[in-house]
């Protein structure tokens, strides 16, 4: 692994990128490699400690560090340490010892055993000036309805799908979102299926600052099973990688919303694409097992998906720095047309009442005579 960039668009890629420019070094903190892990590197070349020359990316910040040998000198766990407490979320290693050199606006790094040591390699960072404009905070969410029609995903019984439930999620979630002045982008419409790799370019194409993945979980049973509760998936370590800021924001809002969290709340998964191929920090919420029957009975509720829904946009609205703006209820407003009948067919358990206007499927239909005649 290493940096690739073209024009300032630095990221850390595999070898073979198709980008101009790449740098590449003892992997300090990859998407392979946390804090603590093993580090391969030549012990007899580069162990001890001594100057270190390192680039990290963290929080959309470029870290570059360079230090002398000496007292400024560490090794190379030592090195990876420090880098994560200054909050880069992945880092390598370039040249050390008398090669560590560099200069900047405020600092001047030479080689301390030949003044005039000559280095090969010389790498030219240019920063843009911050502009000074008093502009608006905007922000960007790219929701991901998982899935889409076709997809076999769903209880046992057949009364949940979990696409319908990440469409009517993405909604409830959008109208918080774009309430509190958050511009919100889709990856799909309620009838789409784009691949997971179309996702992620158009969340890359809106520059989004967070997409969220909304889905709900299966535990490879046949039938019913015991696995229940939300839990959310990001791509890797470490815990002050952005993603995993955001996954830890929207797991509090859910435990003050007194939704049941999954002991391993958050999980590394470098496999799922939607979280891995993202620019943007991208978390995958599973909202709870539909396999699990008291899960299920929940998911199919109104007040359980809004308690859901906001509690997702607060966590989002908390990572990005975006204050919260309450619903305005008119208690005066009445309800749809409809309402008495929605609530006759809930209480029966023929409905649950959720997509008045939505298409009905015909396993729908199967399912709501059967209830009604039993």
């Amino acid at each position: 692994m290493g940096y690739a960039w073209d024009n300032g668009d630095i990221k850390m890629e595999a070898l073979l990128s198709p980008k101009a420019n790449y740098i590449s070094g003892t992997e300090l903190l990859t998407p392979m490699v946390g804090l603590g892990d093993d580090i391969l590197y030549d012990r007899k070349q580069l162990g001890g400690a001594r100057g270190r020359t390192a680039l990290a990316l963290g929080s959309g910040n470029l870290i570059i560090y360079c230090a002398n040998d000496g007292k400024d000198g560490v090794t190379v766990e030592g090195l990876q340490t420090e880098l994560y407490e200054l909050g880069a979320e992945t880092a390598i290693g370039a040249d050390g010892g008398g090669s560590s050199q560099g200069s900047g606006d405020s600092w001047d790094v030479r080689s301390s055993d030949v003044p005039e040591r000559p280095v090969h390699n010389y790498l030219c960072i240019w920063l843009k000036k911050e502009s000074k404009e008093d502009k608006p905070v905007s922000k960007t969410v790219c929701l991901d309805p998982g899935h889409g029609p076709g997809c076999v995903n769903g209880s046992p019984d057949g009364s949940y799908k979990e696409y319908e439930f990440a469409w009517d999620m993405s909604q409830r979630v959008k109208t918080h979102l774009e309430r509190c002045g958050v511009k919100v982008v889709m990856t799909k419409d309620e009838k789409g299926y784009p691949s997971l790799t179309e996702r992620a370019k158009i969340s890359d194409g809106a520059a989004a600052d967070l997409l969220v993945s909304l889905h709900t979980n299966a535990d490879g049973s046949a039938g019913w099973g015991p696995a229940s509760g939300l839990m959310i998936y990001t791509s890797a370590g470490p815990d002050s990688a952005a993603r995993n800021v955001a996954a830890r924001a929207v797991i509090a809002q859910m435990q003050v919303a007194g939704v049941t969290v999954r002991k391993d709340a958050i999980i590394h998964e470098l496999a799922y694409a939607i979280v891995r191929l993202p620019k943007a920090p991208s978390v995958l919420i599973e909202h709870g097992f539909h396999t699990n029957k008291e899960d299920v009975a929940r998911l199919k509720t109104t007040e359980y998906r809004a308690k859901l829904a906001e509690a997702t946009a607060k966590g989002a609205c908390d990572f990005l720095g975006v204050a919260w703006a309450d619903e305005q209820r008119n208690p005066m407003t009445p309800g749809p047309w409809y309402e008495e009948d929605r609530k006759w067919a809930k209480d029966q358990g023929i409905s649950d009442g959720t997509r008045p206007d939505g298409p009905v499927t015909r396993a729908e239909v199967w399912a709501m005579l059967r209830r009604l005649n039993e």
